[in-house]
């Protein structure tokens, strides 16, 4: 979810459901230490946000404990460790879903972490580097190790997304710890996930909301019902991030808004180059009236 689920993406999908859980985008532990006024940007939140948990990665003890500090002090909810990311920058650097391939280190993050800080500490992770033969081990380390819930992306690393989620292993790590495990990975909606659920204690959904944050509640009836929370989330981007680059970041979430309608691609080349809230006004409604427009006719 980097590059899409920050402040007003979250504040939109809250506007849908106030009850979900919210997570911070992907920030590095060293950057929170080392990092300048940008980095530190992204962990920025409107209180309507909460409950939220700050995503971190990494693999220094000292940054993490720090981290923990400066996360504390801006009032989160709890704190996120990602031991899941697929990037190959990531695992590159031994960070992410690489720390599955380093147990102790691992164990030994999310205890400086547990230790440093009164926050809650959740854990996110996959079912594995290419097989989930070690779930169960990295389940109960996490647990004993301090942490207050497991995440579980239900593929491996080296399973791409388009391979169907696996949810039985998660199913059965769920047996061996007592602390809530949550579960993601092609889940679409909120029915889509009670009936994935299980033994678990909650489910993420993910890409699926992007241009959709009604995936955490009722689908709209049509377009012009979208309107509304689409120019709200434009207008919490323009608060978040200026004028300027909040409408360069608002265009990519535009072409996700006007998918599944015959003729958008010819909108599309409109939405890629709007440059103000007004821009973006016209443009919604030059769709609603071209969607409208076989209804008037008839």
């Amino acid at each position: 979810m980097e590059g899409y689920s920050d402040s007003a993406y979250r504040r939109t999908c809250k506007a849908v459901n106030p009850n979900i859980l919210t997570y911070t985008e992907f920030t590095s532990a060293d950057g929170i230490q080392f990092g300048g006024d940008k980095l530190k940007a992204k962990l920025r939140f409107d209180p309507s946000e909460q409950p939220i948990l700050a995503q971190i990665f990494g693999k220094k003890l000292e940054t993490f404990i720090n981290a923990a500090k400066y996360c504390e002090d801006m009032g989160f909810t709890g704190i996120d460790i990602n031991m899941g990311c697929p990037a190959k920058k990531v695992v590159k650097s031994e960070h992410g879903v690489a720390l599955r391939k380093n147990l102790p280190l691992a164990f030994n993050l999310i205890e400086a972490l547990a230790n440093a800080t009164n926050l809650p500490i959740s854990v996110k992770t996959r079912l594995g580097w290419s097989n989930a033969d070690d779930l169960i081990e990295f389940g109960v380390g996490a647990q004993s190790a301090g942490a207050n819930m497991i995440c579980i992306h239900a593929r491996t690393y080296k399973e791409p997304y388009n391979v169907p989620a696996q949810f039985e292993p998660v199913y059965e790590m769920r047996r061996h710890i007592s602390i809530p495990v949550l579960a993601n990975g092609g889940i679409t909606t909120i029915a889509d996930g009670m009936a994935k659920l299980g033994n678990l204690d909650g489910f993420l959904i993910g890409q699926a909301t992007f241009g959709n944050p009604w995936a955490f509640g009722e689908a709209p009836l049509n377009f012009d019902q979208k309107i509304p929370l689409i120019r709200q989330h434009a207008a919490w981007m323009v608060q978040s991030k200026g004028p300027k680059y909040g409408i360069l970041e608002m265009r990519k979430h535009l072409l996700h808004y006007v998918k599944g309608f015959h003729g958008a691609k010819e909108f599309r080349s409109i939405l890629c180059h709007v440059g103000s809230l007004d821009d973006i006004d016209k443009a919604l409604n030059e769709i609603s009236d071209y969607i409208a427009m076989p209804l008037k006719a008839a």
